[in-house]
């Protein structure tokens, strides 16, 4: 009985969805498809605004980027070269630090490369001043460069606690390596924080789709959008299902 209750409410919560989500998705277009110009308009003034900031936004990112860089990288042998060997909490202390500096690392260089295209694309079609154009990869190239060779420093630095680890971070074998050499249970963590990604990254381009729908009634956005977020979303997919079929 209460199987068939849960099978009822689950449909219950699917259509309230369906309808929710179509009352919102109908009164967002009704809006914007109103105030196309006005929508238009706020799309010309954030495109200047963040074309022109881009240029700016690598250089102290590229700046403050690197700095931050070097201080993580040398904060982590500090600590590597305090540690006793044998005090595993202060260990697991260590690895923590470690990972959440790969992430900031890995963040701030994606950040960056998103901002060198729109600076590349402002620069070549909207601006009329084709400086930064010269400025912009050399800053872009270095920051990648030396963060790269910070997440290797400390994916060493990790491999020298933990000895049975194995790969180079400059490898494009090095995932394939290094997840051969973790125990089962850093797999199933990592497994488990990829299936987490997968789902939420599911909410996000629904919602992405969405808004790309709402804004297509107002403003001539293109097809290349909704090309790039089928081609991102059904590329997760289906590389979920065939990786999960592989692992029966």
């Amino acid at each position: 009985m209460k199987k068939h209750k849960k099978e009822k409410k689950g449909y219950l919560e699917f259509i309230m969805i369906i309808l929710v989500s179509g009352l919102m998705g109908g009164v967002g277009t009704m809006i914007i498809g109103k105030h196309g110009g006005d929508v238009e308009k706020l799309g010309s003034i954030l495109e200047a605004f963040i074309g022109k900031g881009a240029f700016w936004l690598i250089v102290l990112m590229s700046i403050l980027g690197s700095i931050a860089n070097t201080y993580m990288v040398l904060t982590v042998r500090k600590k590597f070269r305090e540690w006793d060997g044998e005090d595993d909490e202060t260990a697991e202390q260590i690895e923590r630090y470690n990972n959440r500096c790969q992430g900031i690392i890995s963040c701030c260089a994606t950040m960056t490369m998103v901002l060198s295209g729109v600076n590349i694309v402002y620069g070549l079609h909207r601006s009329e001043s084709k400086a930064s154009l010269a400025v912009i990869p050399t800053l872009f190239v270095g920051y990648c460069l030396w963060s790269a060779f910070s997440e290797h420093i400390l994916v060493e630095q990790t491999k020298k606690m933990n000895p049975e680890k194995k790969g180079n971070a400059l490898s494009l074998h090095f995932n394939r390596d290094w997840d051969k050499s973790c125990d089962e249970q850093e797999k199933a963590r990592m497994y488990g924080a990829a299936y987490v990604v997968y789902r939420k990254s599911n909410w996000l381009y629904a919602g992405i789709y969405i808004v790309l729908l709402m804004c297509s009634v107002a403003v001539d956005i293109g097809v290349l959008p909704f090309l790039m977020l089928g081609i991102i979303w059904t590329y997760q997919i289906v590389l979920y299902m065939c990786n999960y079929e592989k692992r029966r």
